[in-house]
């Protein structure tokens, strides 16, 4: 695989914000708040609800389900605003203007008939199942355009938030931002026995969040070109200037005076969100990426990386009908380095259609960046309606729950040979280029970087080297996060993760159970799209023994 690089003189400018203090933080000026503006506007679009497709074999009472996902291009799709409305094309699944979403219950037979109608490879990746590698969709199973592929796995795990999206070698990042991705909502008996004792929100108080920030190009007969930089371009990774709530700026979504549960996604190639609301009251989160919480954390504002996701209880029971409340990314400080401006002048550009005309309209488009740390107004909240709201959220799961199990770091199978993984970006030689690895090697797909034993219980040490957040995803597996930085968990650092940021210079320690469906070889990458193109990224296989040739 060729190497990525960036230009010395981009790498050079990252090097000196990176070494500019102690704490590695850039300093920015954050734009006019506006909020006040947001809570009045009379012209916010409305939230669209994510459409649920439906099962192909027509028999929702048994343990089988089909599905059809077909990824295509030039998908006309209407980008709505506060401030005017445009068609944008698109890459969807099935020619769906929205990203759908797939509902199953735990133990669901899954059979998903893939079909690539893109110009290059492509795959789907099922992020956070725990399904044998030959399903889970990583580059090393690429489908050719034109073809096809069934994946086949069963879902043994709890109820979840899950997601999926494409996985091809060096092109995830600009096949997921121009629109492939999905929802994949996954219940059990616990989630199903919490909704019907009025213990979580459900039906049309159960509301899945997709937020990602995008950048067009200028306006052409009613129709913007999706931006895109891949890893060349931008060391941040690719960071748009509009964020996105389900395929619209700033929506509102009406409500009643009760509680809501609100399935936050950052979808995002790059950014990182610190989602709060506008009038910092607080609010519960009752679930991470890999399930819902033993017990649910209240707090005003929570931070979440590229892939994270969180299950919050928004409560506007006590609000009055006519009341306005926004969500917020409130302004902060991001270890991510600042070119300023984005790429030069003189430097190229991809829109969809892989345009490389250094036109004046579109760089001052890509000079208009935002970058990680801005405040951004997600969404409104319009309350609409009395209700009378009996819900009442569990303090603790059913004893029964395997979310309650924390494992013992004691039990490890690795205690005292703790597997580590330094993310870095380093020079390259002479030619003043720079690579974005993992203990010190760029991906490879000739390359198996670590072998596991199935069954195995590990500990795996992740440690940022870079004056950057990087958020570190490991397909096929739950994680506990033990510590970071020697500090014990708390919080919602106590939920299960497939994805979880590590900030600058910051040491995260994990621990993880291998299932016996986990098989063959899998991925571990930086989250950040661009990065994990760039190749930051590895293979570990899992198999009989742990040995080299265990497969």
């Amino acid at each position: 695989m060729k190497k990525t690089t960036l230009s010395f003189a981009l790498l050079t400018t990252f090097f000196l914000i990176g070494c500019g203090g102690s704490d590695n933080k850039t300093s920015t000026t954050p734009p006019k708040d506006d909020t006040n503006d947001f809570l009045t506007n009379p012209n916010l679009p409305s939230l669209h609800i994510l459409p649920v497709i439906a099962d192909e074999d027509g028999n929702t009472n048994d343990t089988r389900a089909t599905y059809t996902l077909t990824a295509g291009k030039n998908v006309n799709v209407t980008i709505e605003t506060p401030n005017g409305n445009w068609i944008t094309p698109m890459w969807r699944y099935n020619s769906n203007p929205l990203p759908i979403v797939i509902e199953a219950d735990r133990d669901t037979d899954m059979t998903l008939n893939f079909n690539n109608r893109l110009d290059s490879d492509s795959t789907i990746h099922w992020h956070g199942f725990k399904i044998p590698a030959a399903m889970d969709g990583g580059p090393d199973y690429p489908v050719a355009p034109g073809s096809s592929m069934v994946y086949r796995f069963t879902m043994d795990q709890p109820a979840s938030s899950l997601w999926f999206h494409p996985h091809p070698d060096m092109q995830t990042g600009k096949q997921v931002y121009m629109g492939l991705a999905g929802v994949f909502l996954l219940n059990d008996e616990i989630s199903r026995e919490l909704e019907q004792t009025n213990q979580l929100p459900s039906g049309e108080q159960d509301i899945v969040l997709l937020v990602q920030d995008r950048r067009f190009g200028m306006e052409n007969n009613g129709v913007k070109e999706l931006l895109y930089m891949d890893q060349k371009m931008d060391g941040d990774g690719m960071l748009g200037d509009i964020v996105l709530v389900n395929g619209s700026q700033s929506p509102k979504m009406e409500v009643g005076t009760g509680k809501y549960r609100l399935r936050l996604y950052n979808v995002s190639n790059a950014k990182n969100y610190d989602f709060a609301f506008s009038d910092g009251r607080t609010f519960t989160i009752v679930g991470t990426d890999g399930g819902l919480l033993a017990k649910p954390v209240t707090v005003n504002h929570i931070f979440l990386g590229a892939a994270e996701r969180v299950e919050i209880i928004a409560d506007f029971s006590q609000d009055k009908v006519g009341s306005k409340i926004g969500l917020v990314s409130k302004a902060f400080q991001d270890d991510n380095m600042d070119m300023g401006g984005g790429m030069n002048n003189n430097e190229e550009m991809n829109n969809e259609n892989n345009m490389n005309e250094n036109t004046d309209s579109n760089m001052s488009q890509m000079n208009g960046r935002s970058p990680n740390g801005t405040p951004v107004n997600i969404m409104r909240f319009d309350v609409v309606k009395e209700l009378t709201d009996t819900t009442i959220i569990y303090t603790t799961l059913p004893e029964r729950a395997e979310i309650h199990t924390r494992w013992n770091p004691q039990n490890a199978d690795n205690i005292g040979n703790e597997r580590q993984f330094n993310m870095t970006m380093q020079m390259d030689g002479m030619g003043g280029m720079a690579t974005f690895v993992i203990n010190g090697k760029s991906f490879d797909p000739n390359r198996v970087d670590e072998y596991l034993a199935a069954n195995s219980m590990e500990i795996w040490n992740i440690t940022n080297n870079s004056p950057m957040a990087h958020p570190f995803h490991a397909h096929a597996i739950q994680w506990q996060i033990i510590s970071r930085n020697g500090v014990p968990a708390s919080g919602t650092d106590l939920g299960w993760k497939d994805t979880f940021l590590v900030k600058a210079h910051e040491s995260v320690k994990i621990i993880g159970k291998f299932e016996p469906v986990n098989h063959g070889d899998y991925m571990y990458h930086c989250h950040i799209l661009e990065h994990e193109d760039a190749g930051m990224m590895g293979y570990f296989r899992v198999g009989d023994s742990g040995h080299l040739d265990d497969l």
